[in-house]
């Protein structure tokens, strides 16, 4: 490793050591310290950064206060890549409970990964994309009200991780602003579709792509949602 003048290191609680580090490994990152006594401690490494871990004795996963940030020039590959080792380990792609990943949908600049220990690690794209998303949902600037409820909305589901806050935005902006153009409608029960599937409410989504679908769109406008509207309704399908 290459000394820099200035390295910050996060060391997240662990749970059960062995189990949380296991979960990295097989995420890719390599154990290169580890220690049993005189208390427990690890690190996964990933390049030249990685995760320190300190055995915190009678911590329950779901009390676990610890976050971590990660920025990352490939959000969508390291996504892909997490989910693939995921299913390859625990035989599907977890998005509920401890261990967990949240989804990524097409444009996201982030995601969120909580391992066994309850520690949620937040992977970012590099760059202004991220922070654009920030300063949409503080600032409407020239954003119609569903569009800034859109950015809000999409704030809260993925830096937060608070769905219910995002989706009672939603909510609320669609109930007050039925007037608006239809395709920022259309886009927000888009949203909001996604977010019932995130926490499995899938008589929710099916209601939300229902009013999609009943929306007076332009043949350009459902053809600039079809991707997203094939992908959501592949999701809700029964296994």
């Amino acid at each position: 490793m290459n000394q820099k003048e200035w390295m910050t290191v996060p060391v997240l609680f662990a749970v059960a050591l062995d189990e949380t580090l296991d979960f990295w490994e097989a995420l890719g990152y390599k154990k290169t310290y580890y220690q049993k006594s005189p208390y427990g401690y690890g690190v996964m490494s990933r390049g030249e950064y990685g995760l320190h871990f300190i055995q915190q004795n009678g911590l329950k996963p779901e009390e676990n206060p610890c976050n971590c940030l990660v920025i990352v020039t490939d959000v969508e590959v390291v996504h892909q890549n997490f989910s693939k080792a995921l299913k390859g380990t625990l035989g599907r792609v977890p998005n509920k409970g401890v261990p967990r990943i949240t989804r990524i949908r097409p444009g996201q600049t982030r995601f969120t990964v909580t391992d066994p220990s309850g520690n949620s690690v937040s992977f970012i794209k590099f760059g202004d994309e991220d922070e654009e998303m920030v300063v949409k949902s503080e600032q409407r600037g020239d954003q119609s009200p569903i569009e800034f409820a859109i950015s809000r909305a999409t704030r809260f589901r993925e830096s937060k991780l608070d769905l219910s806050g995002a989706a009672k935005i939603l909510d609320v902006a669609l109930e007050r602003y039925p007037d608006e153009a239809k395709i920022h409608i259309a886009r927000a029960l888009l949203l909001r579709a996604d977010i019932a599937l995130d926490v499995e409410e899938t008589a929710t989504a099916s209601a939300s792509l229902q009013k999609l679908h009943e929306l007076p769109l332009s043949e350009e406008e459902r053809a600039s949602l079809s991707s997203e509207i094939e992908r959501l309704s592949e999701m809700k399908k029964p296994d």
